[in-house]
Formats: C-alpha cells, sequence, structure tokens
C-alpha cells in the first residue's frame, strides 16, 4: 500500500484526548500527523498515486500546517476568556478550507432514509410528527448542549441506523422512532460537510479506484480533500472526556463550525462518523447528520427542513437489546410518510 494510503489507516478519528487539554492533545496530534505527512509525501512508494499526488500534498502541505495551528490557537484563546477572537479566528479557518472541505449532496433515486428516537415514559408526549422533528424555537429552553449545536438553539439530529439512534440516545427502554426521508430532487438538495467516511476502509477504496478509474485527476483531487481536511475532522471527533460535565470542551470547535454554517449560506449541516465510546457503535458502518435551523415558521419550525424532509408516523418501542429494535419496529408505516 502507498505511503499516502497509509496515512487514511493511521490517523482513524476515534480519538481520545486522556488527561490533556484540547490543544494539548491535538498540538500532539497534529505534529505526528504533519510529519507523517510530509515524509509519506517524499516518499518513493507512492507508485500507485503517483508523483503528482505527492505533488499536490507537498504543495498544500503550508495550508494544512496553517490551519492546524490555527485550531489550536482557537483552544488557546478560549481558554483565556476571548471566545469572541476565538470564534473569528474559528471562522476565518473554515473559509480558509472551505474549497477543500469534503461536501456531499443529497440526490439521487435511492431514499436518503435516516432515523429519530425520542425516549418515552407515560404521557411523555404525544405520539406524532412534530414530536419527532427538532425541537421548536418556541421551547429553546429545553435544548440542551450537543456536539453540533448549542443550547438554546435547536438542530435536527439524525442517524443512518435505528440501532445507531439507540446507542446515541443512551439505549432507553422505552422510546418513540420515525424515519425520515431527506430530499431527491436536486434543485431542492441538501449539502453537507462531510465527516463520515471510515479511513480504513477508504484507503482500500483509493486502492481500487487508483488501479480501476480512468480519471486519476478526480481521485487525486478528492484523496486530497480527506487529507487536507483532517486536522478540522480530528477536531470535532474526539470523544467526550468528561460526558456528566457542565462543560465540554471537545464540542468547541463543532459548535463554531455550525455558526459558520449559519452564517455561509452554501451548507445545510455536517454528516459526521460517531464519537461514541461503545465498540459496538464503530463496528455499526453507520454515520449521523446534524441539520441547522435558522428561519422558523410560526409553529417555530425551520422553514427549508419542514418543507424538504417528509417523516413517517412514528412508533412506540420497547427494547433492551439490538434484537429488540429489529423484532418491534416494522417498515409498515413507510408507506404514510409525508410532509407535517
Amino acid at each position: 500500500m502507498d505511503d499516502l494510503l497509509e496515512i487514511l489507516d493511521k490517523y482513524k478519528c476515534h480519538l481520545k484526548r486522556g488527561s490533556l487539554s484540547m490543544a494539548e492533545y491535538l498540538k500532539i496530534n497534529y505534529d505526528n500527523y504533519l510529519k507523517d505527512l510530509a515524509y509519506a509525501a517524499n516518499s518513493t512508494n507512492n507508485q500507485l498515486v503517483g508523483k503528482e499526488m505527492s505533488e499536490l500534498v507537498i504543495k498544500h502541505l503550508p495550508d494544512i500546517k496553517k490551519i492546524s495551528d490555527d485550531i489550536i490557537k482557537v483552544f488557546l484563546l478560549y481558554d483565556r476568556g476571548k471566545i469572541i477572537s476565538a470564534s473569528n479566528l474559528a471562522f476565518e479557518v473554515f473559509s480558509f478550507m472551505k474549497n477543500h472541505l469534503m461536501y456531499r449532496y443529497y440526490t439521487g433515486n435511492d431514499f436518503n432514509t435516516y432515523y429519530r428516537i425520542r425516549p418515552h415514559k407515560t404521557d411523555n408526549f404525544d405520539l406524532c410528527r412534530k414530536e419527532l422533528f427538532h425541537i421548536p424555537i418556541s421551547k429553546k429552553h429545553l435544548v440542551r448542549t450537543e456536539r453540533y449545536s448549542m443550547p438554546g438553539h435547536p438542530c435536527l439530529y439524525l442517524s443512518s441506523q435505528e440501532e445507531l439512534c439507540w446507542f446515541e440516545c443512551n439505549k432507553p427502554e422505552e422510546f418513540a422512532i420515525a424515519r425520515f426521508e431527506l430530499p431527491r430532487d436536486e434543485d431542492n438538495c441538501l449539502k453537507f460537510i462531510d465527516f463520515s467516511e471510515k479511513l480504513m476502509p477508504l484507503m482500500h477504496s483509493f486502492f481500487c479506484w487508483f488501479h480501476n478509474e480512468n480519471d486519476k485527476d478526480s481521485v487525486r483531487k478528492y484523496l486530497l480533500k480527506h487529507l487536507y481536511s483532517y486536522p478540522l475532522r480530528a477536531a470535532c471527533s474526539v470523544k467526550v472526556e468528561y460526558p456528566e460535565g457542565n462543560f465540554k470542551e471537545e464540542y468547541i470547535i463543532p459548535q463554531m463550525l455550525v455558526q459558520w454554517i449559519l452564517i455561509d449560506d452554501d451548507f445545510d449541516g455536517v454528516r459526521y462518523e460517531s464519537s461514541s465510546n461503545s465498540d459496538e457503535v464503530k463496528f455499526m458502518g453507520g454515520h449521523n447528520i446534524v441539520l441547522v435551523t435558522s428561519n422558523y415558521d410560526p409553529d417555530g419550525y425551520d422553514k427549508k427542513l419542514r418543507k424538504l424532509i417528509k417523516i413517517c408516523e412514528p412508533v412506540l418501542v420497547k427494547a433492551t437489546s439490538v434484537d429488540d429494535i429489529t423484532k418491534s419496529y416494522r417498515e409498515d408505516n413507510y408507506d404514510t410518510r409525508q410532509y407535517f
């Protein structure tokens, strides 16, 4: 395997900082990444990806270092209480990276289906579509801090698998679940910053693409995007060290990224790999998405999302294992999907 492809396997994104601060941890991570990337780019063991790929990486190494250094500065400014300066610098980083960010459109002929669950207790909420959508802005006092959303600002989180939803919500024994259908119309597509690809399988995909694809330039550009955007993806993918804490340092960059999306207007959200500590989640192969909200209708729901996304009738499920979810949740309600 070429050295530049091996980088994808070495720098996977289930990261854990331990007792180090985010700035300390990421500095070590970035220093190692930049050193390994420079070595791999100058290696003679890149016959498959070719010298053109090596030259592309060498050309962009100064930019990748700048991004890495500035992300660390964001954390240092935040630690000193200079939140506005930290946010401004983060926005500069995101804008600087924009053309090299991984992105994904949701279009095509297949259903783009996702799921959401809400823990349910007797009389906790009505079993209807709107209760499985995002929290309305009129109830913003209920919105807690999440990796990609600030307290008080609602976002819509969805998962690609029913089981992944369950793990992300800490495996409630009784819950409501609904299937969501994202638009497939090219005129109404959703655009995501994409951190969801599993990097080790992706390494093998690139191996096949470089062997079989005629358009090698496009494959090289795609590989460069992954290598270029790693520092930001890493900063968004560190596992929470103190889940019960009031402040989660790991959420600083992801939350700033969503704030930037709100003012940039070219993206609708983030598609990302779960940072769950569960080994079961790691091997599911699924991903999550978060959709930002900004322009609300009189009911308090985001106008664009409500217009574009269909929801099936929610179903009440009791489960203590993944097998219970499979047995309890059936697809016979899919024909009732509609806007609410």
